[in-house]
């Protein structure tokens, strides 16, 4: 079984109400808002499966300094990490959507 590089939580955040964050191992934290989140599952379904034509998917949440970089390849995905990029095959992007959908509640 592959090494997950990623995790996804749930978290309060005081102002802000519910926010999802996405932490790429020790390298990139994203807080996202449940709507971010949402379009970001999305569309990380929607390359996979092949429904959208885009070649790179791009977030920079509203409470976080860092973004979302993917890069779509013929065999899945590449996102930018300050360490170099994770590679993750279609089940992976598919298993980061469901990640992200079900962190959203």
């Amino acid at each position: 079984m592959p090494e997950q590089r990623y995790t996804v939580a749930s978290v309060q955040h005081r102002v802000m109400g519910q926010q999802i964050r996405l932490r790429f191992a020790d390298d990139i934290e994203l807080r996202l808002t449940p709507a971010e989140a949402s379009s970001l599952s999305l569309a990380l379904v929607a390359v996979s499966r092949g429904i959208s034509p885009e070649r790179e998917i791009y977030m920079s949440p509203i409470t976080s300094d860092d973004a979302f970089v993917g890069t779509v390849q013929e065999s899945g995905m590449h996102v930018a990490l300050r360490a170099g990029d994770l590679v993750m095959d279609w089940n992976g992007v598919e298993s980061l959507a469901a990640a992200l959908a079900a962190a959203i509640g």
